[in-house]
């Protein structure tokens, strides 16, 4: 089939037209082409190709070896790097018949414009359905990771997996542990940050994928997720909540400052757990040990969480909601008031002054002294001027050290 196609970055033609030139057959395949067929902005561009390994980087001298097991060479272009890989099979058309699902089965070359579509692809983006190249089991056997690529896909492109593809899910399950670690979290990261997160995350479970990666994530998960913000870390925080965060984070080799900020959005969860809303000086310190930043993502997620409860009926959400608010309202009110020094960089005088006034360099007893000003601010903030600071600074000088009280 003949097929014109805009919207594939010029470089990614050059670099096909090249190998053609050189003659190995190539073709434009994967998200890229997949993306501009259902009208989405593509992501990256993959080329199939005869040529070996070895001809694309003799033929590119910036080419990077990245899969050489499969075959793989990146070649880095003006429009992001595109993936060569050099064809399973006699030809392109065996090739297609090793890919995962139909939707990225499909090929065009850019010099004829001749589009390949062996298993229907285009009719199922265009009836939302995701199917699997022949047998579901055997294309997931090939690779478990395809098992969770489902999912992701169902989430990013609002597709309907079919029966076949859904039973084989499960299969999926015990070979996910020869899977890459990264691999693994790439797909969970896309997925969570997709628009059918709630769908897809459903499907992980009903798979049987999210007891294998998340065990005893919180059942409402999918729709507290959907309800939050689409970013990471607070996602991560909405779906791992009853779980162990930091075993599951590290476990999928996420950056540790990210598996930190989950794990201490979830400590303090829930944010109105135990604070006199009725006195500020509670509320100044309760926005103190949780951290200023990370205060509005912990109202976020409990307001999710509370939402999704009363949405169901659960007869403690009203209740929790009103304290929530309550709770809100109080951290607005001392932050109105002014002078709400919560961290060392919000206080009237800085490490330098502390320095002068106590005659000493850094070290230390700097950052006692600074935690300590702190600490008189949160209690009373009409404390943070730079002559109370001073004074405060002085006194704590003046005061006995260890052996000399008496």
């Amino acid at each position: 089939m003949r097929l014109e196609i805009d919207g594939i970055p010029e470089p990614v033609c050059a670099l096909a037209e090249a190998l053609e030139a050189s003659g190995y057959a190539t073709w434009i395949v994967g998200g890229g082409l997949r993306d501009l067929l259902c009208e989405k902005p593509p992501g990256d561009f993959d080329l199939a190709t005869a040529a070996p390994p070895e001809a694309v980087l003799s033929r590119f001298p910036r080419a990077v070896p990245i899969g050489l097991r499969f075959g793989t060479v990146m070649v880095p272009t003006p429009a992001g790097p595109v993936d060569i890989t050099t064809l399973r099979g006699n030809d392109i058309e065996e090739d297609l018949g090793h890919r995962d699902f139909t939707v990225n089965a499909l090929a065009w070359h850019p010099g004829r414009g001749e589009l390949l579509d062996p298993f229907d692809g285009r009719s199922d983006l265009a009836k939302g359905r995701l199917r699997a190249v022949r047998c579901a089991a055997d294309r997931l056997a090939e690779d478990p990771l395809r098992a969770l690529r489902a999912v992701r896909l169902v989430a990013t492109h609002g597709l309907e997996i079919d029966d076949e593809l859904a039973q084989a899910l499960g299969d999926a399950v015990p070979a996910l542990s020869r899977v890459a670690r990264e691999r693994v979290r790439h797909e969970l990261v896309t997925l969570l940050l997709a628009p059918g997160v709630a769908t897809g995350l459903r499907l992980l479970r009903d798979g049987g994928l999210e007891a294998r990666l998340a065990p005893a994530a919180a059942p409402d998960a999918a729709a507290v997720v959907e309800a939050l913000p689409a970013r990471l870390e607070l996602r991560l925080a909405g779906w791992l909540r009853g779980a162990r965060p930091t075993a599951i984070l590290r476990k999928l080799r996420f950056a540790r400052r990210t598996t930190d900020s989950v794990a201490d959005l979830l400590r303090w969860h829930p944010v109105e757990w135990n604070v006199d809303t009725q006195r500020d000086v509670a509320v100044r310190r309760h926005l103190k040990q949780i951290g200023p930043e990370r205060a509005d993502d912990l109202v976020a997620l409990r307001h999710a969480e509370l939402r999704v409860g009363e949405s169901a009926g659960t007869p403690r959400a009203v209740a929790g909601l009103a304290q929530l608010e309550a709770l809100v309202a109080a951290f607005e009110r001392v932050r109105q008031a002014g002078d709400l020094a919560l961290r060392r960089r919000d206080l009237a005088i800085d490490g330098k002054e502390v320095m002068r006034l106590l005659g000493c360099g850094p070290g230390p007893h700097v950052g006692r002294t600074l935690a300590f000003l702190t600490h008189c601010v949160v209690e009373d903030p009409s404390r943070n001027t730079p002559e109370t600071l001073r004074r405060l600074v002085e006194t704590l000088a003046a005061e006995p050290k260890g052996g000399d009280k008496s």
